[in-house]
């Protein structure tokens, strides 16, 4: 008897030890108050704005993330994460884009916005992570130092804050997120490879035969995948990914309107209803956009140096001339004491069919005062201008945008 009790005692101790597991719940609440000019060409005025907005150190989220031990060096875990505006008076359903207009009308909004919602496994093979999550190419430009900020001049790849929404001038090749099989390989030497397999946020392959479709489409395929090598030892960090992304779309006889999609294009729209990280126009065949974004930084310790760069080459339509996007930034972060001083210049460009289209230059100032290691009080200002716009579009909008911005950033 005696005997049997210590073995179950062992069998009880032994499922303890599989059946550990932690669910944290986290998140960044950023708040500023700011003021915001877009001028046209002839300088008069096409927006300008003042008051609380969203803030510019990092976007606003809530999200649980969770681990289990599953016993032999394997662990199961999980993340949710939603993007928030706390400036929005229904912000768990919306987040606004960094740097928008912060008026009715002209702000980006995002509904419904989820960063990443993913389910994976890790061990000593590394990690694989399946569902919506961060591409390649903005996990190195967002999540590795090299872009000091998302504020005016901060992050170049992912466009620019007046432009962007409007013209699609950005070197990602399939957004920023996609539902995607993703694998992380242990660090070698400091060399650590991301491979990533999936979609935009639809499925890879959608056809239906039928006259209307599925929400107005026949056939809605979009085909992904990327490679990322990061290389991080002692003062240096270097990346460098290479993405592709391989679409077709054909209409059916309807496009759908049905709620909350009511009044949406069909070309914002995927095969399932949802908003889309990438534009599909119908009826479109074999689109493919290839893309390349490198980054590299290096601490001197009185100083960081960084710089960021991408090229992405494709057309957001087969009936248009292939568009070229590149994009380069130079930035540098001065500690001094609890202060961290930054500074940064760089710019994007749009060229089809040999006329530059867009030339957006800018520069960015700041400061961040760490009050301590989850919040900081900010100031920055910045400008932007596209160079590309000429006087025979004198009156253009999206000639300009300056900024600045005082701000303060809780994370938990």
């Amino acid at each position: 008897m005696k005997k049997t009790l210590i073995a179950l005692a062992a069998v009880a101790a032994t499922g303890a030890a599989f059946a550990q597991s932690t669910v944290t719940l986290y998140g960044n609440i950023d708040v500023g108050f700011g003021t915001h000019k877009t001028t046209n060409k002839d300088g008069s005025v096409a927006t300008k704005s003042a008051g609380v907005m969203d803030g510019n150190y990092a976007g606003s989220r809530l999200g649980f993330r969770g681990t289990e031990d599953l016993g032999g060096g394997l662990k199961a875990n999980f993340v949710i994460e939603q993007g928030i505006s706390p400036t929005s008076a229904d912000g768990f359903n919306k987040r606004v884009a960094t740097g928008g207009q912060q008026v009715d009308g002209v702000a980006t909004y995002s509904t419904g916005n989820s960063r990443q919602a993913y389910v994976g496994a890790s061990g000593g093979f590394g990690e694989v992570r399946a569902g919506y999550q961060y591409t390649n190419s903005y996990d190195l430009v967002a999540f590795n130092g090299f872009s000091l900020s998302e504020f005016q001049g901060g992050n170049f790849q992912n466009g620019t804050s007046f432009l962007a929404a409007s013209t699609g001038v950005t070197t990602h090749a399939n957004g920023t997120r996609a539902n995607a099989i993703t694998y992380i390989s242990p660090a070698f030497s400091g060399v650590t490879v991301k491979a990533q397999y999936g979609q935009g946020a639809g499925r890879q392959t959608m056809e239906n035969n039928s006259a209307a479709g599925v929400n107005g489409y026949n056939a809605n395929n979009n085909a992904y995948m990327s490679l990322m090598a990061a290389y991080a030892q002692g003062p240096i960090v270097a990346a460098v990914a290479y993405s592709t992304s391989k679409q077709k779309t054909a209409a059916g006889a309807a496009a759908a309107a049905s709620a909350p999609y009511t009044g949406t294009l069909i070309s914002t729209q995927n095969a399932f209803g949802a908003v889309s990280a990438v534009t599909q126009p119908a009826n479109e065949e074999n689109r493919t956009q290839t893309a390349w974004n490198y980054g590299v930084s290096y601490d001197l310790g009185m100083a960081k140096l960084s710089y960021t760069g991408a090229k992405n080459e494709g057309a957001l339509s087969s009936s248009l001339d292939k568009s070229t996007y590149k994009a380069n930034q130079f930035s540098i972060k001065v500690p001094v004491g609890a202060i961290e001083l930054l500074a940064s210049t760089g710019g994007i460009s749009k060229t089809t069919a040999g006329v530059k289209q867009h030339d957006v230059k800018g520069s960015f100032i700041g400061a961040n005062y760490n009050l301590s290691k989850r919040t900081v009080a900010y100031i920055y200002t910045g400008t932007e201008k596209d160079k590309a716009v000429t006087a025979v579009s004198a009156t253009a909008a999206n000639y300009k945008d300056t900024k600045t911005v005082v701000g303060l950033r809780h994370a938990f």
